[in-house]
């Protein structure tokens, strides 16, 4: 049984079916209430079981590890972003070594924990790769607690021997609610009828040779999944992506492909916003994940999803 924190989020969801596909029964934290998945539904009450409960709070989740019989975490819950700044710093710490004490409590082999694209923030390199040194500046919040987490959770690690691995990514499919990627803003203006993506105020179209190495959800799920699972692991730190920076033209080519109707207004050229693809041999070496979704069926798979009826 994993148990996984903010297991009813965009991840934490395609986690918990890649979990299942697996063999692996799993128990989903929320802070929120929401509908299940029609991919989780037949599953609840049986194989997924879902309890509200705050992720910043150990004594609870020890006791719903101790009920459930956990023998594995997967940490995917994160306090706000933005807002507050002392509370935010403080809820995603702290709720991070509530989990580390909650895994040494529940004696769990594995805590495996969403790292992020953005931890490579300022790393000029033509590949990015996980031994690559990492600035101390973080300009984004993101940037910031994730090097916290890491930094953290490898030293915990050495010194209790918990086995613990952080997956640093960026991703895009159904159920993510952020309209912040232009994958998905894409897919919402076509499936809406309107020129994408639709511009906040004062923001420029994108560039179309902007590129970012962009993996579809269903694939991240299953490299938590593998991970989380695996025997032995060689590693503490894995990229999970395609290999290859993505642009923003191939992106839109793939929703008008899905949605031949679609409109889209995309400036040429290329501004810096332009990201080196992650090197993902470790992942594959060690647990035999390669993706299997290319944008094609990725954005097919999205656009039927959001057919079908589904708000996200």
């Amino acid at each position: 049984m994993i148990l996984i924190t903010g297991g009813m989020g965009f991840v934490g969801r395609n986690a918990a079916k890649a979990l299942l596909d697996h063999g692996e029964d799993v128990v989903l934290t929320t802070s929120r209430v929401g509908a299940d998945p029609s991919f989780l539904a037949p599953h609840v009450g049986k194989r997924v079981f879902i309890e509200r409960l705050d992720a910043l709070d150990a004594p609870n989740l020890i006791e719903t590890g101790r009920r459930h019989g956990v023998t594995g975490i997967v940490h995917l819950a994160g306090g706000p972003m933005h807002g507050p700044l002392l509370k935010g710093l403080r809820d995603n710490v702290h709720g991070f070594l509530d989990v580390l004490e909650a895994g040494s409590s529940l004696g769990v082999k594995r805590i495996t924990v969403a790292s992020s694209i953005a931890i490579y923030a300022g790393v000029e390199d033509q590949v990015w790769r996980e031994d690559a040194p990492l600035p101390m500046a973080s300009p984004y919040p993101m940037t910031a607690y994730k090097k916290v987490f890491e930094i953290y959770g490898d030293y915990y690690s050495r010194q209790s021997k918990l086995s613990l691995a952080s997956l640093r990514f960026g991703a895009y499919g159904p159920l993510s609610r952020s309209q912040y990627t232009l994958p998905a803003r894409l897919v919402h203006a076509a499936m809406k009828g309107v020129t994408g993506p639709e511009l906040r105020p004062g923001e420029a179209p994108p560039y179309e040779d902007d590129a970012c190495d962009l993996c579809y959800v269903a694939d991240l799920g299953d490299a938590f999944a593998r991970v989380q699972l695996a025997p032995t692991l060689n590693h503490s730190i894995y990229n999970v992506g395609t290999g290859k920076s993505l642009s923003n033209r191939e992106i839109a080519d793939a929703v008008r492909k899905a949605v031949p109707t679609a409109k889209f207004e995309l400036q040429p050229g290329r501004s810096d916003a332009t990201f080196p693809p992650f090197d993902i041999s470790r992942l594959r070496d060690d647990v035999g994940w390669t993706p299997r979704y290319t944008i094609d069926a990725g954005m097919a798979e999205y656009v039927s999803w959001l057919k079908a009826g589904n708000l996200h």
